[in-house]
């Protein structure tokens, strides 16, 4: 279910239909889970470049992140995505500012 979520999510953004902010923070939020698992789990970085590529994008559109602790507790609470017990918190937010800051640098 979650998978199709965020799947539904991506068309919409890719094909540019009107969301609502709530929406593209479960789109980072998701896309960070699925498209940096898959890239690990399948040794394919190329896959990270889709969740850099759509956060860059959202932030050169002034679309920054607001409220991502409630977007995070609503896909939890729908089961799209489960607490990972090993989770460090900050390591998004690190990691985030540190691809920002190598992008901004070129």
């Amino acid at each position: 279910m979650g998978l199709i979520y965020f799947q539904n999510l991506k068309r919409k953004y890719i094909l540019g239909k009107e969301m609502v902010l709530d929406e593209y923070n479960k789109l980072r939020l998701m896309c960070v889970c699925l498209c940096v698992y898959y890239a690990t789990a399948n040794r394919n970085p190329k896959k990270v470049f889709t969740w850099q590529d759509i956060c860059i994008t959202l932030d050169d559109r002034r679309i920054f992140e607001k409220g991502m602790y409630m977007s995070k507790k609503d896909l939890k609470n729908n089961l799209m995505i489960i607490q990972n017990p090993r989770y460090q918190s900050g390591l998004y937010r690190i990691y985030a500012e540190h691809v920002k800051k190598k992008i901004n640098s070129k």
